[in-house]
């Protein structure tokens, strides 16, 4: 039986002949749900601020090793006795600094994971990159110049993989009117950020009540008035969140879904919206990566459309509102496509059987 450790975000599925654990550093730094504001600032702050260290990246994690601060280092004690002698360790996040990585855990070959690029690689990724193994990225391009698999080579990382940024999610069975008979022409989903505020702004004008807009936004859902004080465009209407079934009841009566990235130009691709959407039979209005890296997902004006900007957006949102057949259409072979190669739990286990096949190759003394 081979032992994996994974820090990762949603509960693995079982792999025959795999045992998988997984592992939270936050209970090491407090908890702070029912705290009063007072409270918080007397007990929880102190554990707060390491929590955003650890998760902040290489710097936050260096400072807190170097100072052997107890609680970082309790963690780090139950992550060694814990997982010493495992095969694997998969990391989305890191927060175990290399000098332990390579000292203490030598026998487990180590993945770290690539997943808020570009904004975060020389934070939480390159800084590690070295005392890895290899490496997932779930973009297929990192910029409008290279592909992730170059990016990685470039910073000396030869052992890489994609994963698709799938969730578990059941996918229904296809029947005769799944793609007709939708009554919400136009829906976004996501939370708040200022990068995006502007384009959905701009959308909410164009199509009014026609749009729908749902996410986690703070300040009681007027988050989108924090470009006041960022200098970013506003977005003006309260956004309600939904839960992950209100979600999906959503998507099963959406004509069109609109996506973003958090950059502005053609960079990254591949989030978690891009395979929900066509999950529920949505079609998908995208915005293209660096590249043309998102053609490796879904084929463009086949199984997505995908814009230059936003005026190319709201051009081709008009379109395939006026054209439910050809929106039919892009939509049911998106569907296909999920079901066909997009399944989380066949590309986890895909992923952990990768990572299992390599051997950590052997480390000097640190």
């Amino acid at each position: 039986m081979k032992k994996v450790c994974i820090f990762y975000w949603h509960t693995p599925p079982d792999i025959e002949g795999v045992r998988i654990e997984r592992f939270d550093p936050n209970p090491h730094f407090g908890e702070f749900e029912g705290l009063t504001f007072r409270d918080f600032l007397a007990d929880g702050w102190n554990g707060y601020s390491k929590r955003r260290s650890i998760l902040g990246g290489a710097a936050g994690i260096d400072k807190l090793y170097r100072r052997r601060d107890p609680a970082y280092m309790r963690m780090v004690d139950e992550f060694v006795s814990r997982f010493a002698d495992f095969d694997l360790l998969v990391m989305a996040y890191n927060f175990i600094h290399p000098d332990v990585l390579t000292s203490a855990l030598r026998t487990p070959a180590k993945i770290l994971g690539f997943i808020d690029d570009p904004y975060t690689t020389y934070q939480r990724g390159i800084p590690f990159l070295w005392a890895f193994d290899g490496a997932f990225y779930i973009s297929p391009s990192y910029n409008d110049r290279w592909l992730f698999p170059e990016a990685l080579e470039r910073w000396g990382c030869t052992t890489h993989r994609w994963w698709p940024l799938t969730q578990p999610m059941p996918l229904p069975d296809q029947q005769a009117d799944f793609f007709e008979g939708r009554d919400v022409d136009l829906v976004y989903v996501g939370n708040p950020h200022p990068n995006k505020l502007g384009r959905l702004a701009l959308l909410k004008k164009r199509f009014g009540e026609r749009f729908r807009v749902h996410g986690r936004w703070g300040l009681k859902g007027f988050a989108g008035w924090t470009g006041l004080i960022s200098g970013k465009p506003v977005y003006w209407q309260r956004v309600a969140p939904i839960s992950a079934e209100e979600r999906s009841r959503l998507y099963r009566r959406a004509k069109i879904g609109f996506n973003m990235h958090v950059s502005e130009s053609p960079n990254e691709t591949g989030n978690m919206r891009m395979y929900e959407l066509p999950a529920h039979g949505v079609m998908q209005v995208c915005d293209k990566a660096g590249r043309d890296a998102h053609a490796a997902i879904f084929v463009p004006d086949r199984e997505a459309v995908f814009y230059d900007d936003l005026q190319d957006a709201i051009d081709r949102i008009e379109y395939y509102i006026a054209h439910p057949a050809a929106r039919s259409e892009i939509a049911r072979a998106a569907y296909q496509r999920v079901r066909r190669e997009y399944d989380h739990d066949r590309n986890f286990a895909q992923l952990i059987q990768w990572a299992l096949s390599l051997k950590a190759p052997p480390r000097g003394s640190q």
